[in-house]
């Protein structure tokens, strides 16, 4: 459900206060002896420092709650102090994270030491805690042999039937490791789950917790809602997964709607529409052309370096596109991406889909206890693929099998049935939902809250999956919500952002190399900038030589001199130096914007229209560069100025030609 696209999600700081509403503050009760603290268990990022604003530790629990003096495990927890610390209120606000297999702590602790989420942090505590079997928890349910497969395939297609045999051979393989290193693969599924959720409760103190559940985190809450009421005072239900669903079966029908919402918000937007018209139609015969002609991309697994010349087919492309509809910063770029494609340019995808295919956080054997303990309750005929394209329609019934196969092998029991009825609950509830949700669509959540009450659902029409880390608007509602969770918040947000922002010609001046140039930044790869800067340095010299020049003319009584080639070598100097100064702080500023805004992918294709005439400045700088190599060509053939001087401007040239080469590599189209 929720994947590792989360991690490179950017969301913007809102820091208004509201008025807090009167409630009854629960009291801390003293912590148990089943939570120990402990060194952080991750690098701690800038902005929290370990001791005072971050408190980590691990929870020892039951592998099966209900056998209590059986084996233990133990689970990663993060405690993120409120900013307000220590007037915050005593019921924190629990994370919990998608999957089933992704890490809470990962995920969010990335996010807060960015310094967002902190209208969540500014009255309450942040719990996160990495579920049974997940990243930091002992043990971690990861499977290295999915991994391996993808590094042996990468570089050549496979064809389907034999892509099926490698992956159940690679889950295999991945449950008789586990069995042999003796975890009991039974024991992580949503019920054992729910019960630490209890346990971390009553370990840390609280009376009352409030719960924050995202994808699978929705489905863990909804569980726990019905099996320990008791300790919760309100919960945040966000991209939702209700219990009475199985999203194996709904999978491919909400794939369908969600491409389908993507093609039409496009058509609805001018500027989209435009540039990237009959989108539907260049997207599938895409997905055509590539798997007649699979293209060769480069790839680069991100933490070991290697890179691999990658088999990129029509079926990776929808997948990865399907993938890339869960993150709502990347939505508005995917028609651009999509004709960039056809064009044969697959740089987007060179920089995304290694944080897909490389990704070391997943415990995919997480996964596979809790989907197949909960979900492999059917039968393959039982899918309906009537009605949706038959793009997704092809393959469904096969992958619904494989998915069962892939559940025989991993033997865990089923649920009690009961596991699937609707949860009914008096716990107020706040129900978020995303427009372009490819997994968890909008009717979702409508179809949970029909049985609790209080709920409040609303949709945000330029989200995907998850939309509470998409900007201030679902921070405000979230924290409204938290502060008085009796009545509905005020969502006249929603209404200021009705659709994506889509990256076309109209909104973006595009230049691709500026992406390139940043994305080699993130790497530490700093050399395409490391000419304009110290290009621009030399430049700035000037600033100091030339007045101190003229200081020692008017000291030692020599006139100054005003010839024609000396007057267009100056002003040309500064035309270059001023210009290019104006260029490259100006980029700055609009990356830092940008970055604010939690809109810096707008970065990876160019800069908003709105300053689009930073990209004019370097080619105006080229013409000033030529207007100094013809004054510099002047003053040497009529010896003007002293022989230093003449030194002197020949170095500022070389200087602006470096200036005009770098800056126009930054900035091309």
């Amino acid at each position: 459900m929720a994947i590792v696209l989360l991690r490179i999600l950017f969301v913007a700081m809102f820091l208004s206060e509201m008025a807090a509403p009167t409630r009854s503050v629960a009291p801390m009760q003293q912590r148990t002896s089943a939570f120990k603290p402990a060194a952080c268990m991750f690098d701690v990022p800038t902005g929290l420092t370990e001791g005072s604003s971050l408190e980590c530790g691990y929870l020892t629990v039951p592998e099966q709650h209900a056998v209590p003096d059986g084996p233990s495990i133990q689970l990663a927890v993060a405690i993120v102090k409120s900013i307000t610390t220590p007037a915050a209120a005593s019921d924190p606000l629990v994370m919990l994270q998608g999957g089933p297999g992704g890490s809470t702590i990962d995920t969010y602790i990335q996010l807060i030491g960015l310094g967002r989420l902190n209208e969540l942090r500014m009255d309450r505590d942040l719990v996160l805690f990495d579920q049974r079997g997940t990243l930091y928890s002992k043990p971690a349910l990861t499977c290295p042999e999915q991994l391996k497969l993808t590094e042996d395939t990468i570089e050549r297609r496979v064809p389907r039937d034999e892509a099926y045999r490698l992956s159940l051979a690679a889950t295999s393989a991945c449950y008789e490791r586990l069995v042999a290193e003796g975890v009991n693969l039974a024991a992580y599924d949503s019920v054992e789950n729910a019960s630490d959720i209890e346990a971390l409760r009553i370990a840390l103190g609280y009376q009352q917790i409030n719960i924050y559940g995202v994808s699978y985190g929705t489905l863990l809450a909804l569980h726990t809602m019905r099996e320990h009421p008791q300790g919760i005072r309100s919960v945040i239900l966000d991209a939702v997964v209700p219990t009475q669903t199985n999203f194996i079966l709904e999978a491919p029908r909400s794939q369908d709607r969600a491409f389908t919402e993507l093609f039409a918000a496009c058509v609805a937007d001018q500027g989209c529409n435009t540039a990237y018209p009959n989108l539907e139609q260049v997207f599938f015969d895409l997905v055509a052309a590539l798997n007649r002609e699979p293209a060769r991309v480069l790839l680069t697994d991100p933490e070991t370096k290697k890179s691999y010349n990658a088999v990129i087919d029509g079926d990776t492309i929808q997948s990865l596109i399907f993938q890339l509809l869960y993150s709502t910063e990347i939505i508005p770029a995917l028609p651009h991406v999509i004709y960039a494609m056809r064009a044969g340019d697959f740089s987007f995808m060179q920089r995304i889909a290694p944080q897909i295919l490389f990704d070391r956080t997943f415990a995919s054997g997480m996964y596979e206890s809790v989907i197949c303990a909960e979900d492999a309750d059917f039968q393959s005929s039982a899918l309906d693929v009537q009605g949706i394209r038959p793009q997704f329609a092809e393959y469904a019934t096969e992958d619904a099998e494989n998915f069962l196969q892939g559940c025989q092998i991993w033997n865990v029991t089923p649920l009690d049935p009961s596991v699937d009825q609707p949860v009914t609950s008096t716990i107020p509830t706040l129900v978020l939902n995303g427009r372009f949700d490819p997994i968890t669509p909008p009717a979702n959540g409508i179809e949970a809250a029909r049985t609790i009450s209080p709920s409040y659902v609303y949709t945000f029409g330029y989200s995907g999956h998850g939309a509470a880390t998409t900007g201030s608007c679902p921070e405000s509602i979230m924290r409204q919500f938290l502060r008085d969770p009796s009545r509905a918040p005020d969502s006249a947000c929603i209404a200021d952002k009705p659709a994506p922002t889509f990256i076309s010609p109209a909104t973006v001046r595009l230049a691709p190399s500026l992406g390139r140039i940043l994305s080699g930044i993130e790497q530490n790869q700093w050399a395409p900038l490391l000419l304009p800067m110290i290009s621009l340095l030399f430049l700035l010299s000037l600033v100091i030589v030339w007045p101190i020049g003229w200081l020692v003319r008017i000291v030692r009584g020599r006139p100054a001199e005003r010839s024609g080639g000396l007057m267009l070598a100056r002003w040309s100097a500064l035309l270059v130096t001023v210009l290019g100064a104006i260029c490259m702080i100006g980029l700055v500023v609009v990356v830092f914007q940008l970055a604010f805004a939690g809109e810096d992918l707008i970065l990876l294709f160019g800069v908003p229209a709105s300053v689009g005439w930073l990209l004019v400045l370097p080619w105006v700088v080229v013409v000033g560069t030529l207007l100094m190599v013809v004054g510099g060509w002047m003053i040497w053939s009529r010896r003007s100025g002293s022989l230093i001087g003449r030194i002197y401007y020949t170095l500022l040239v070389m200087a602006a030609i470096g200036l005009s080469v770098g800056l126009g590599a930054l900035v091309q189209g």
